[in-house]
């Protein structure tokens, strides 16, 4: 049992009091022996046995009414939380708050998502609880400690509504950690309301370990975590993998590939409504999905030849995902794309450099620049998408120019040289060449779902497995596998950033250490997608992952579409964690879901417990459909509890019925019957 007045349970042996009040009572009183009494005594030995069972049930239910008094004072808590509030309550509650675009899973009878339900049922066991304390807001988005006036707040705030970015949780709970540490907080709560989206939570983040460490070293904090890990049922997702514009001596269209899956329902064939919206014009197209994927290449829509700039959106119809059902995306007329090769060793690259330089389309201007490593002063960053960067990976002003290229949302391929440092960049660094030995190896795994890897626009996987190895140099760090050669050193991997691409291959495109420039398509189609990433930053038409550092600069920006009007509430400076188009001075600003938000899956259980091991945590997993609070007062029952117990008490302390008076008649038939 969980108690908001624990203190009053030191007054738990005052339920003793009836039975000293007994043995004081005996001690009022001397035995003396008196013949006569010894036959009456006599008489009534066969039923001493229940009176003394009656004294002993009027004792337990006076003893039972005091305890049960003592409870209602104590504020006895029933909920999901059972035995996590046993300290009493807290002097500071700081709730964290997942807005993340998976959060907006819903349960379409209601309509209430994910992060709806958890805020209500947060802001109601506070409620319960006194919601007299200090409450202090952690959201996904600003991860900054904003204070709450009262729990209802938690309904209303715009800072507590849904959004399509991702979520980080190390940040959030540092961030708790710090608020905690800076203003003493005393005895705290940490709520925190997720659906254990692995993406979201990143438990092989190095940071866990030292938010362990200091939450470890505080006393009276504890953790309460609302989880709601059920999958999305049943859900469509869209995202265009490809937005051109084409232009020839009579028209102008544009060329879209887009891409929609099904995740959480049965597999079979099918079609689904898709609606497409350029400028305001609508369309719409049956696809036929088949498995859980439809793929559509190629579509074709007219547009005007004088439009100069523009933007579309495709939508499919509402599900139990409102955050994956449209996807936007702006147009331009196309501009030239710049890859700048940094070596001193650039015949190794010279594969890359000409994949760089050749357009596939026959519209679209490609160039590639090589430098040496001590003139990258020259690079024209605004106008370049793509730097493959062979030389020691770089530091000081050298490594935050780069930085501040991939905040831009521009892609970097780290491409390994001759010695490789001890230096390292997004938190991935080389390590030793490796020789193969023998004929080579071959590329034993890559993730053909999406990057630079994925299938090619007609669903096949591009032919990785034809490409052999025979010198590859070590790659060490926090990064998402894209590939690993047969021996499970990895071959292509992209480091974890906010914005924008960095990759490092594991080889050189050279005869010498790998047959990657003889399977010129793989290697083609590989560049060409990272420059694709790069020049989605480029040009008045650019496009951003909600969330990311590029997206800010929507904040300026008015929105287009979804059209803000009066009757919708958005918090200043939302815009950049919200889908949508913005339209700003000459530009357009595409803004979408992060991929990872559409198919990040819930963290396990056991990873869960793993990050709060040693602390003092409580999880509830909670469902959609569930009605149940996260904690009820349940003291009336105690006050029921004490009132059946004295009524009891009450019915045992009344004398016994008189026995009825014989008649004469009886007494004479008695005596007869005697004599």
């Amino acid at each position: 049992m969980t108690f908001l007045n624990p203190i009053w349970l030191y007054a738990l042996p005052l339920v003793l009091l009836p039975i000293v009040i007994h043995l004081l009572n005996q001690r009022r009183h001397r035995t003396v022996d008196w013949g006569a009494m010894q036959f009456l005594l006599s008489a009534k030995k066969m039923s001493r046995g229940m009176a003394r069972l009656k004294q002993w049930l009027i004792m337990a239910m006076r003893m039972l009414a005091i305890a049960g008094l003592i409870f209602v004072i104590c504020r006895p808590l029933s909920s999901g939380l059972i035995g996590s509030l046993t300290g009493g309550k807290p002097e500071t509650v700081i709730v964290l708050l997942d807005r993340s675009a998976s959060m907006q899973q819903q349960r379409l009878q209601t309509g209430k998502s994910k992060l709806a339900l958890g805020r209500e049922k947060i802001a109601a066991a506070l409620q319960t609880m006194g919601g007299d304390q200090p409450i202090v807001l952690i959201e996904s988005c600003g991860v900054q400690p904003i204070a709450v006036n009262q729990p209802s707040d938690l309904l209303d705030l715009p800072a507590a509504g849904e959004t399509e970015a991702q979520s980080d949780l190390p940040s959030m709970l540092d961030a708790a950690l710090d608020y905690i540490t800076d203003n003493q907080t005393g005895r705290t709560d940490v709520w925190i309301c997720s659906d254990s989206a692995t993406n979201d939570w990143r438990p092989d983040n190095s940071q866990w370990a030292a938010i362990n460490s200091g939450f470890a070293n505080l006393e009276g904090v504890r953790f309460h975590v609302l989880n709601f890990p059920e999958p999305v049922d049943n859900n469509l997702a869209v995202a265009v993998t490809r937005h051109d514009r084409v232009d020839t001596a009579d028209k102008s269209e544009l060329v879209l590939d887009l891409n929609i899956e099904r995740t959480g329902g049965s597999v079979g064939i099918g079609t689904v409504q898709v609606t497409f919206n350029i400028n305001g014009i609508r369309s719409v197209l049956e696809v036929e999905l088949e498995g859980d994927t439809a793929v559509l290449n190629g579509h074709r829509i007219p547009i005007d030849r004088e439009l100069e700039l523009g933007w579309g959106q495709v939508e499919l119809p509402q599900d139990a995902n409102l955050s994956d059902n449209a996807y936007y995306f702006a147009f331009a007329r196309p501009t030239a794309r710049k890859t700048v090769v940094v070596s001193d060793n650039p015949q190794s690259l010279r594969a890359i450099e000409f994949a760089a330089a050749t357009s596939a389309d026959g519209q679209t201007e490609f160039s590639a620049e090589v430098l040496p490593s001590e003139k990258i002063g020259e690079i024209d960053w605004q106008a370049t998408a793509l730097i493959v960067w062979q030389a020691q990976l770089p530091q000081g002003t050298a490594a935050k120019q780069l930085a501040r290229f991939v905040e831009a949302g521009r892609s970097i391929i780290f491409v390994p040289p001759d010695q490789v440092g001890k230096a390292s960049f997004a938190g991935v660094q080389w390590q030793d060449w490796q020789q193969v030995e023998g004929d080579g190896l071959k590329i034993g795994y890559w993730n053909n779902d999406s990057d630079l890897v994925a299938k090619t626009k007609n669903g096949n996987a591009l032919g990785l497995n034809e490409i052999l190895v025979y010198q590859h140099a070590s790659i060490v760090g926090e990064y998402r596998l894209l590939a690993k050669i047969e021996n499970d050193s990895p071959l292509l991997v992209r480091a974890n950033t906010d914005a924008g691409g960095v990759y490092f291959l594991a080889t050189w495109p050279a005869a010498t250490h790998s047959s990657l420039g003889r399977e010129g398509i793989s290697m083609f189609a590989m560049i060409h997608r990272a420059i694709a990433m790069g020049a989605e930053s480029l040009g008045a038409a650019q496009h951003f992952a909600a969330g990311t550092s590029p997206a800010i600069q929507a904040n300026q920006f008015e929105a287009v579409v979804p059209k803000v009007d009066d009757s919708t509430v958005r918090l200043a400076g939302s815009h950049p964690f919200r889908a949508g188009i913005y339209r700003g001075e000459e530009r357009l600003v595409a803004i979408n879901r992060p991929i990872d938000e559409v198919r990040g899956v819930a963290m396990p259980r056991d990873e869960l417990e793993q990050i709060f091991d040693g602390l003092d945590f409580h999880v509830v997993d909670d469902s959609l459909t569930s009605e149940r609070s996260l904690a009820s007062e349940v003291w009336k029952a105690f006050i029921v509890l004490a009132g059946v117990a004295l009524l009891l008490e009450a019915w045992f302390c009344m004398p016994p019925k008189p026995a009825p008076k014989e008649s004469v008649a009886s007494l004479s038939n008695q005596a007869r019957r005697a004599a």
